[in-house]
């Protein structure tokens, strides 16, 4: 494509040509007017395309000249029109403030919702309602009996990269926690990173009046990585020996029956109806600091914030479900009956996990319903009543699930001593096994033939 430099130097050549001028030399006198507008047909669309009207009267030169100076001016605007559009002020795009403390400054951004709003299908209301037991059930861990939601800290971060190690640095960090009658959501934001240290400062300050806290991951990712930067920093992450209750192993426990993925935005889109529009992915968000970093472009970091921002806002809808699914049993389809009833064995909560290992049974299909059937018939063994899981065993052996098969072998075998009924069950199996490659198969027709081998030589001494 001709710039218009080149077209103007063509003009000028033209028109010092019809003059009769040698074009090197740097005086042209006026030529013929009508002789230039005809071999320059280009000229006047220039002048009226940047000056918007044609003057008659004007030598060539003076023509050019104007032309060229509109063309600087023009080209100047939108060069700087660029610069503005590419570099807006982080301050214009997003509601926060710089804070300043003796270790420096840091970008800070704060909104709540009230807690009569919904994130999703979840009324942010149920804070008040939950008991403060159902975290330890969720996680049947003795040090988090009584974990208050309420009075927990929601903890996310936005990092440098994804995979951790000495050179990862939380570049963002969200919290969220509930204030009278409204969730309020901070964010930390360091702009570059020298700004690290005063945000660990006040970051610190403002953690050390919860004694919770609640991340999604958290244990494996978000809190070595903050107590390591503390260290660098030479300071203490405030909340590192509080009650942590990390919401990725319930919800696994819980959903992964049914769901495909228990990432964060997975669960929030099936369980709560929340779809993100427009979002950014989590692994663009390392790029999206750096190129802040080089080029202080903070169009994108908008999305950064707000992915940050639904990230805790979720972390405390979903705990609440969570939590809700445990107290009032709101599990429906007979995958999740089933993960609830596992759930709540694991708390040893016997008389709850076998109304839900009932549930299963009678509602569910298949290898959930032999499942189902093979917890209760375990719950009946370890309470010594062999006679009632061995009926139960016999239910799923029938529908042809292996395990049942082998349960009810080992019963035979060492209670009843019915050597024939057993060395039945184990052919059974072994026909079921007979084709299947995959590695559990494998070994458990490996277990199967080493129980055949036994019991054939038992009974051959019996007789």
């Amino acid at each position: 494509m001709t710039s218009l430099h080149d077209r103007l130097q063509r003009l000028r050549r033209a028109g010092a040509e019809v003059a009769g001028e040698d074009p090197s030399e740097g005086s042209l006198p006026p030529p013929p007017w009508d002789s230039i507008e005809a071999s320059s047909p280009g000229l006047t669309r220039l002048e009226r395309d940047l000056l918007g009207q044609v003057e008659n009267g004007l030598t060539l030169k003076e023509r050019l000249e104007r032309l060229v100076r509109a063309a600087s001016a023009r080209s100047a605007r939108g060069a700087a029109s660029v610069r503005r559009e590419r570099l807006p002020p982080l301050e214009e795009l997003v509601d926060g403030l710089r804070v300043a403390n003796d270790r420096g400054e840091f970008f800070l951004l704060e909104e709540s919702v009230p807690l009569e709003s919904w994130h999703g299908d979840v009324p942010l209301s149920r804070f008040a309602t939950l008991g403060d037991g159902t975290v330890e059930v969720l996680t049947a861990d003795p040090d988090l009996r009584a974990f208050d939601l309420r009075e927990a800290v929601f903890l996310d971060t936005e990092t440098t990269g994804l995979a951790g190690g000495a050179g990862t640095a939380a570049f963002l960090i969200g919290v969220g926690f509930v204030d009278d009658d409204r969730f309020r959501v901070r964010q930390y934001f360091m702009r570059d990173y020298h700004e690290e240290a005063a945000l660990l400062a006040a970051l610190a300050e403002d953690l050390r009046r919860f004694t919770r806290i609640v991340t999604f991951n958290g244990k494996m990712f978000d809190l070595p990585l903050l107590e390591a930067r503390y260290r660098l920093n030479r300071g203490h992450f405030p909340l590192s020996d509080v009650p942590h209750f990390d919401l990725l192993h319930p919800a696994r426990r819980l959903w992964k029956a049914r769901l495909e993925s228990c990432r964060l935005q997975s669960l929030e889109a099936e369980l709560i109806g929340l779809r993100r529009s427009g979002d950014i992915p989590g692994e663009l968000i390392p790029q999206v600091y750096f190129d802040w970093v080089r080029r202080r472009d903070a169009r994108a970091l908008v999305k950064v914030f707000r992915h940050n921002r639904d990230d805790i806002v979720s972390l405390a809808a979903l705990s609440i479900l969570a939590c809700q699914w445990v107290e009032e049993h709101r599990a429906e389809d007979p995958r999740d009956v089933l993960s609830l009833a596992r759930l709540l064995e694991r708390a040893r909560l016997y008389e709850r996990s076998d109304a839900q290992y009932q549930r299963a049974a009678k509602n569910g299909r298949g290898s959930l319903r032999n499942a189902a059937l093979r917890g209760l018939a375990l719950r009946a063994k370890r309470a010594g009543d062999f006679e009632e899981a061995a009926g139960l065993w016999a239910a799923a052996a029938e529908a042809g699930d292996v395990l049942a098969m082998l349960e009810l072998a080992m019963h035979h075998e060492h209670r009843t001593r019915d050597l024939a009924a057993a060395l039945g069950l184990v052919d059974r199996a072994l026909d079921v096994l007979d084709g299947q490659d995959d590695p559990p198969a494998r070994r458990l027709a490996a277990g199967f033939w080493r129980r055949r081998k036994r019991l054939q030589a038992r009974a051959q001494r019996r007789a």
